[in-house]
Order: structure tokens, then C-alpha cells, then sequence
């Protein structure tokens, strides 16, 4: 049998965890059909199935039990030895900004152990949209930047795609209405995701008004379970108390949004050198398995 995957064990005591694909999905940035491949590819090694579903919860079998006890063991020591041999002495401060959609992901996480390795090493964080990054990194107000890959023109290190959805709460019954509600960013701010997908409306030639606009993820999300209307959110956004609708029922389907690592050019200390190559090796290693990478 070969090794098994830490990425794949990760996934695994994070749904047994959480009770769910959905709020693992959501713990780890991830997709739940990422989720599930995953899975699929480690009871194909082990041979055996590790997780069934009882009512809503998810749980693991009588095997998973057994592999969740080692998993569990398995990345506390590979934790453990990444810390006792990763420690620096570079010291320094390094302004980051990035979307909400990645700081509510594993992104604090990553960010939380890379203050545990590198001690020395101030982080200033920043939430903000794509746009206000941008101009951030350009005015190297920021040293660093996870973001939408439109709004840049300096070259993003690419890092991964993330879809974007129409969701709506499971009761609302947005094909009886002649004018869709729309739920999305403010019409005045500038949105690449939100553009598209009013375009793709438009070009459909189906009608629209927006009754709810917020710049902040968690406001959409709170409109979106309330059913003031249908959202465009990232698809890892999706939350259980909401469902995505498909491109077969009346929706034209949204691209998906490239994100990328941006650095200012005035960011040139060692600090910002070890806190990208952290955030560059962390997170590309990610396997977003339902996503693509290509334009």
C-alpha cells in the first residue's frame, strides 16, 4: 500500500470533525466535490469505506474510527516536527491583505502556524475586496496580496480558481418571478465576478433588480439564507441552509475567478520573502479537484 496522503487524512478528520462535507468544505476553502474525491481516493487505498451518512451528520464507519485515531496522531506529529525544524531568526513586519472569501478559509490558519515558525516576524492583516487590494499593492501601502487576478496589472503568482454560483435559500422560488431579485456587490463598487454575471443576465435576456448589495461576504450570505433573493457568491461560500442553482434551471453559468499572490514592489525584505514562499507552497499545494486552473 503506498503512504497515505496528509492532505487526504486532513480532509478526512476535518468532516468526522465537523459532521458534515459542507462545513469542512468550508473550514478547509475548498469545494465539497474536492471533498468527496479525495475521500473516494483514500477508501480506494485503504480498501475499505471510512465515512457513512446517519440523518444530516456524516460519521465515520467502524473503520473510519480506526484510521481516524491515527490520522489524527499523523498530522499532530507531522505538525510537531514542521515546527521544530522549520524555526527562523528573520525578523521584520509584513502587511498582508486579503479577500474575505480567503480569510474566512484556511488562510488565518496558515497564517496563525507561520507565527508559530517564525517568532520573529510581525504580520499586519488586512480584509478587504479585490479592487481595494489592488490599489493597496499598488501604492505599496500592502506588502503582500491574496486576490482576484482582474484587477492587477502587475503579475499575481497563480494559486488557485475558485467558482462562483448562483445561490438561494432552499424555499425560494425564483423562476415563478419576471424579474430576478439579485443579491450581489453594490453596482457602484467595481466587481469582476458580479460584471460577468449581469452581463451573461443581459445577453439571456432575462430582467433583474438588485434588492440587496454588500461588499462584506457575510452580509450576502445572511440576505442570501433570509431569501431576499438569489446571490453570486463563491461556490466555498455555500453554506448548508442554501442551495446553488444550476445552469440548466434558467441561470447562465458564472467563469471562475483566478486567485493570485501580489506583491508590492517596494516589498523586497527578507520577512515578505519567507512569509510568500510560505503562502506560495501552502496553499498551491491545495488539490481544489473540481477546479481549474487555466483561464
Amino acid at each position: 500500500m503506498d503512504p497515505l496522503s496528509n492532505d487526504q487524512l486532513r480532509t478526512f478528520v476535518s468532516i468526522v470533525q465537523e459532521g458534515s462535507y459542507t462545513a469542512a468544505a468550508q473550514k478547509l476553502f475548498r469545494t465539497q466535490p474536492a471533498l468527496s474525491l479525495q475521500i473516494k481516493k483514500l477508501e480506494e487505498q485503504i480498501g475499505s469505506r471510512v465515512l457513512e451518512r446517519n440523518g444530516r451528520q456524516t460519521r465515520p464507519t467502524a473503520a473510519g474510527e480506526v484510521l481516524l485515531s491515527y490520522a489524527i496522531r499523523i498530522l499532530d506529529l507531522n505538525e510537531e516536527v514542521v515546527n521544530k525544524l522549520s524555526v527562523t531568526d528573520t525578523e521584520g513586519s509584513v502587511k498582508i491583505g486579503v479577500l474575505e472569501e480567503v480569510a474566512i478559509g484556511p488562510l488565518v490558519d496558515l497564517l496563525t502556524k507561520f507565527g508559530r515558525l517564525c517568532t520573529k516576524i510581525d504580520l499586519d492583516f488586512r480584509v478587504a475586496t479585490s479592487w481595494e487590494l489592488s490599489r493597496l499593492i499598488k501604492e505599496n501601502r500592502i506588502c503582500l496580496a491574496v486576490a482576484n487576478t482582474e484587477y492587477a496589472a502587475s503579475p499575481a503568482v497563480p494559486l488557485w480558481s475558485e467558482n462562483y454560483v448562483w445561490a438561494a435559500n432552499p424555499e425560494y422560488d425564483f423562476l415563478a418571478r419576471d424579474v430576478l431579485p439579485l443579491v450581489a456587490d453594490p453596482m457602484d463598487l467595481p466587481c469582476e465576478v458580479r460584471d460577468i454575471a449581469v452581463r451573461l443576465l443581459e445577453r439571456a435576456g432575462r430582467k433583474y433588480e438588485l434588492v440587496f448589495s454588500s461588499s462584506s461576504l457575510q452580509a450576502l450570505q445572511a440576505a442570501i439564507r433570509a431569501g431576499l433573493g438569489v446571490g453570486i457568491i463563491a461556490e466555498s461560500a455555500v453554506t448548508e441552509d442554501m442551495v446553488v442553482i444550476q445552469s440548466g434551471d434558467g441561470l447562465p453559468q458564472i467563469p471562475a475567478a483566478h486567485i493570485g499572490l501580489y506583491r508590492g514592489t517596494a516589498a523586497t525584505s527578507t520577512a515578505v520573502d519567507c512569509l510568500a514562499e510560505f503562502l506560495i507552497g501552502n496553499l498551491q499545494a491545495i488539490e481544489y479537484a473540481s477546479l481549474s486552473l487555466t483561464p
